[in-house]
Formats: structure tokens, sequence, C-alpha cells
């Protein structure tokens, strides 16, 4: 038997990690399986990103504090915080709950992009990787290199590679014979 329970959809908000985040929700809402999507930042951007969302709990903070005090945020309600902020707009509210999407923002720190997903993938234990991707002439991959090339070889689990632009599978569920 075929099960997924986990799909991990790393992002970077462009064109290929869109399509990748569309098949994520049917792969998802076909097994009821739950979403993780990912984005890898640089360690400068990441602390931007934490930082930035600290700023914003503290002077606009969601529920006002009973006694005047505000509770500072702790570190992983921030992060939590930030990413769903940076890759909430990716799924519609219907998208969010049906699929138990969680948003994660990782550092690449001292590694590549394709390290942390496979590290993320680890931690997770996530059943699939989708993964969008650009169509690279021969000379643009020799020079850039592809971070899903990398998680291919090094993923714990199949992955699935969005090409784009592509021939579109994933149909709205209107469209769906019945």
């Amino acid at each position: 038997m075929f099960a997924l329970t986990k799909i991990l959809v790393p992002t970077n908000h462009g064109e290929p990690s869109r399509a990748a985040v569309k098949y994520g929700v049917a792969f998802a809402r076909q097994f009821g399986a739950r979403l993780f999507l990912v984005r890898v930042l640089s360690s400068d951007e990441f602390e931007a990103a934490i930082e930035t969302e600290r700023v914003i709990e503290t002077l606009l903070p969601d529920e006002p504090a009973a006694s005047g005090d505000q509770a500072e945020p702790s570190p992983a309600e921030v992060a939590r915080n930030a990413a769903h902020e940076d890759m909430g707009r990716l799924l519609e509210p219907d998208e969010e709950r049906d699929t138990q999407a969680v948003c994660l923002l990782r550092s690449a720190g001292r590694h590549t992009p394709g390290d942390e997903i496979v590290a993320c993938a680890n931690e997770l234990g996530v059943e699939l990787i989708i993964m969008g991707k650009h169509r690279l002439g021969f000379v643009e991959h020799l020079l850039a290199g592809s971070v899903t090339e990398k998680v291919m070889r090094q993923a714990p689990c199949p992955v699935l590679i969005v090409q784009h632009p592509e021939h579109d599978f994933v149909l709205p569920d209107d469209a769906v014979p019945a």
C-alpha cells in the first residue's frame, strides 16, 4: 500500500515553486497528508526576517495582555510566525486548512539550500518532496548548478520534479470528471 502522511515543498516564491505548491496541495488532499512548505534563506535574510517579525509582534500584538504587560514571544513562536507571514499567501485558506499546512523558514548558514532542504526532510520524516524547476539550457546548468538536482541525489525519499513551464496535470476540483 502506498501512503503519504508528510509532504515537503521547498519554495523560493518563483513560478516553478508556485507550480510545485499546487502539486503539493493536490497530493496532500488526495492522501490526507500534512503539507510542509519550507523556504531556505541566507543567514542575513533569515536574521532580518526573524527580527522584522519580532518587531511586528512587539509593536502590534495580536492579543493585548490582561495586565498591560506584553509577554515577549518565544523564539520558536517568532520563527513560526515569520514563516507563515512569508509563505502564507501561497495557499488559500481552505488549502491551508485541508492540508494542515506548516510553513518553515530555515537558514542555510554554512550549508547550501539543497543541504538544508535534505536536512529538513530528514528531520520531518517526509515521504515525498515536490520541487519546482526551471528549464535550464546546458550552459546555464553548468554555470548555475541546481538545488533540485542536489536534493534529488541526497533526499531520503522520492522527489517529484515539476518543470516550469510544463503541462499542468493539477485541475481545479470542479473540472475533474465524476
